[in-house]
């Protein structure tokens, strides 16, 4: 689980990023949505909407796309908000390919 510190808790904050969002990627997996923010570390926030499944399910992915965040947020720029909204694709998928897909979404993250 990630520490308090690492995430989005607030729905004030999350439209805010979606909102200021300074870089999109949409991919088969996820489309993810960044922003810059003013804390020395970065924040995420996984937003899986009621259509995509049972409330089991959901937390599970939840849990993988937090689980790979924790993995590779030393390796991405800090000072950033993440929203990630899975796709019905990563439903089923390990952490491993989870975390393969987060790279390639974040690597190309360039925030001043």
């Amino acid at each position: 689980m990630l520490p308090k510190s690492a995430r989005l808790s607030s729905e004030r904050e999350i439209k805010k990023t979606l909102k200021d969002k300074q870089y999109e990627s949409k991919g088969p997996l996820l489309y993810v949505a960044a922003n810059e923010n003013s804390l020395s570390e970065s924040r995420l926030a996984v937003v899986i909407p009621k259509k995509l499944g049972k409330a089991v399910a959901r937390n599970r992915v939840r849990r993988v796309f937090q689980a790979a965040f924790d993995n590779i947020r030393r390796k991405i720029a800090k000072n950033i908000d993440i929203v990630v909204f899975p796709r019905s694709a990563a439903f089923g998928l390990k952490t491993p390919d989870i975390e393969a897909g987060l790279v390639k979404c974040l690597s190309r993250i360039k925030l001043h």
